[in-house]
Parts: structure tokens; sequence; C-alpha cells
């Protein structure tokens, strides 16, 4: 049976349960499911919950590293959805700031939301721009968990 040779390769004792079977350099496990490979997150929410809607992506909880497949830390969402809940500043960041960047003079908060950069200031300092940048996601976006977590 394809679940239980599933849930073989899934360690169950902590918060995230973890895959333990190849995990894909993207950091997502990945196991033979319906006769193709796929993602071991979208077969356990499919075990859990029955097929995955066409269009629809499968998203972690923010804390929850990429190979978590505990079908309660998982979520139907949109790709806009799912990109909401990113964590982290991109890897080129110079801020280390996730929507901040330094430019002459002070730290530009900006947000991007429907494919619209839209502006949200100027500041004197990071933790300024980082607050202001926070507050307007979690009036912009659904699914940004960890801003919704952090006390900045």
């Amino acid at each position: 049976m394809p679940e239980s040779r599933f849930w073989s390769k899934v360690d169950q004792t902590g918060t995230c349960w973890l895959w333990t079977a190849y995990v894909h350099p993207s950091g997502y496990g990945q196991f033979y499911w319906n006769g193709r490979q796929t993602y071991a997150h979208r077969a356990s929410y499919e075990i859990a919950h029955g097929p995955i809607p066409a269009g629809m992506e499968i998203d972690h909880r923010a804390t929850c590293p990429r190979n978590c497949v505990r079908p309660e830390h998982l979520r139907l969402a949109t790709r806009k959805q799912n990109v909401e809940n990113r964590t982290g500043a991109q890897t080129n960041s110079k801020s280390g700031v996730r929507g901040v960047r330094w430019n002459k003079c002070s730290w530009v908060a900006e947000v991007k939301h429907h494919g619209v950069l839209i502006h949200v200031g100027r500041f004197p300092t990071l933790a300024e721009a980082e607050v202001a940048v926070i507050a307007k996601r979690n009036e912009l976006f659904t699914h940004n968990d960890l801003d919704r977590m952090t006390n900045v």
C-alpha cells in the first residue's frame, strides 16, 4: 500500500514530521506517488485531504522546515498566498530585511502586491523601515504568518 510506504519514510517524533528519504537540493522531500515523482508534502496533503485542486499549491507553516510533511502544518494556497508566506529576505539582500533596501541616504521599504511594487516610505533607521514594511504586509497579505508572529 503506497500510504504505508510513504509513512515509513517519515520521522513522526517531533512537532514537525520530517521526511527521511530523498530530499531534493531545494530542501523538499520527494516521493514516487500516483505514478509520478512528487514532493512529499504534496503526497502527505493528498493522503490526509484528497486531491489538490487545480491551480492550488501546498504551503508550509512559516515555522516548519521544507521537509516537514505533517498534514496539520500544510494548507492549500494560491501561488500569491504561498509567496506571501516566504521567510526572510532574498539571499542577495544587503539589508537582511525582506522588502528593505538602502538608497543613498535612507532605508527604503517596499512591498510587492498583485505585481505592483508599493513604496512604503524612506526611513533613517533599518529598524523603522522593518516595522513599516511588516505593517504594510500585514495590511495587504493574508498568508504572511511570520510577519504576524513578529513583535518588532
